[in-house]
């Protein structure tokens, strides 16, 4: 334990001296000396209040589970986002996405740690939601473990990139359908028994739109023999008028 929060002390500080030695600016407003100003964390739309105990979607006060959850309850075992992706989080994603952005993974990993604790989740490792071989050379990273590396450093948990595979090649989910989402990552993912088997999963994805990757990340690691998996990813599409928004924690400004 001790080896683990050394681990993330070293961590914090490494990110700290680079932000001291490489000044960054703001990804929102490019304000220099932050990775996200005040102002442009503040426009930040985070989930918060009454959600479904399964998805994690705003729901009325009254209910435990949204509609969709009651009628077709999904594989995994909780699924939760940090924040509604618009404005300057699709910002923040389009960084880790395209650019490498690795200081954003670090910066948002406190928060999401925030979140993993507040739901209660016992989690064995932290695995990404893995790119394609092809993918992976034609990027040079995968942008889901520039989240889920900090993370459970944050977390002091296993980290285990390789405990899933996505086994064959697929389309980008930008621009398809639900139902294209569906039928293009169908089958398209595998866990390593070895890695998973009778353990407690937290899979982590940087956006979550149908859920469609989820379900089969989810249903790759169950065939696997993984006890449980929690789901967290930085960002989803809400409606509006299903959100709060709430001041940052003071432990990240």
């Amino acid at each position: 334990m001790l080896n683990i929060r050394m681990a993330d002390i070293f961590y914090r500080g490494f990110w700290t001296a680079l932000d001291w030695i490489y000044p960054p600016v703001c990804i929102g407003c490019g304000e220099p000396g932050y990775r996200l100003c005040t102002k442009c964390l503040e426009k930040i739309q985070f989930l918060t209040g009454s959600i479904c105990r399964k998805c994690g979607h705003p729901i009325s006060k009254n209910a435990e589970l949204c509609k969709t959850c009651a009628d077709a309850p999904p594989a995994y075992d909780s699924l939760r986002s940090l924040a509604r992706y618009e404005g300057v989080v699709r910002e923040c994603v389009h960084a880790l996405k395209y650019e490498n952005n690795q200081s954003l993974g670090e910066f948002f990993s406190s928060w999401m740690a925030e979140l993993v604790h507040d739901s209660g989740w016992l989690v064995d490792m932290v695995i990404p939601v893995p790119l394609s071989p092809i993918r992976m050379v034609e990027r040079g990273y995968n942008q889901s473990a520039l989240l889920a590396r900090p993370l459970a450093i944050s977390l002091g948990i296993r980290y285990k990139p390789y405990g899933l595979e996505r086994i064959r090649n697929t389309r980008s989910q930008v621009e398809l359908s639900a139902e294209e989402r569906r039928h293009n990552v169908a089958g398209a993912f595998e866990a390593i028994p070895d890695i998973v088997r009778e353990k407690q999963v937290l899979l982590i994805d940087d956006v979550t739109t149908t859920g469609s990757t989820i379900k089969e990340c989810t249903l790759a690691l169950k065939a696997a023999g993984a006890s449980a998996v929690y789901c967290l990813t930085l960002a989803r599409p809400i409606q509006a008028e299903s959100l709060i928004q709430i001041e940052p924690p003071s432990s990240i400004i």
